[in-house]
């Protein structure tokens, strides 16, 4: 007999169908471990003709972008937090902080467009922190892909031709 988590990770993609049509997230979410919760997270992304990848690398220093969804000149860097519990202010933003510097390596490399993100399990409701870093908890990926430019303000892009910029003006 399958267990729960072994029918959840045989469904992913229609987890996140559930998710976005009113299912508990985090009693589906919950049952996944974190390398899973990444895939559930990747499935989203797909689900909208993103091209994906996962465990992005970078040397000198270490770094790793944990999901990086491209499409039309624009990357999500995604930071995926299956936390069991919320975590304060303060704590996100470090989170986000070091999320943003992966991101602007990422943009550096790359040559694309790059928004730094943070998914998570629990619905911290969807909000931008102070550093422009946006969290958005899974069952809320879709949402906010397709409606980020209505925020663009408030949320941090980092664009190639700013970096391109900010290097000709050294």
């Amino acid at each position: 007999m399958e267990t729960f988590r072994e029918i959840v990770l045989s469904l992913q993609p229609i987890c996140f169908e559930l998710m976005q049509n009113g299912s508990d997230p985090e009693a589906l979410g919950s049952s996944l471990d974190w390398k899973e919760f990444e895939t559930l997270a990747e499935s989203a992304f797909k689900a909208l003709s993103f091209e994906t990848r996962r465990n992005v690398r970078f040397r000198k220093p270490r770094a790793e972008i944990d999901l990086v969804a491209s499409k039309n000149g624009l990357a999500f860097a995604v930071d995926c937090k299956h936390w069991k519990r919320t975590v304060g202010y303060r704590s996100m933003l470090g989170v986000a902080d070091r999320q943003l510097g992966r991101s602007m390596r990422l943009l550096q490399e790359e040559k694309i467009d790059v928004i730094p993100v943070i998914v998570t399990l629990h619905d911290e409701s969807l909000h931008i922190l102070g550093n422009g870093v946006p969290v958005v908890p899974i069952h809320k990926i879709s949402d906010f892909v397709l409606n980020w430019e209505e925020s663009r303000n408030e949320i941090e892009v980092l664009m190639q031709r700013e970096a391109k910029s900010l290097l000709d003006w050294r």
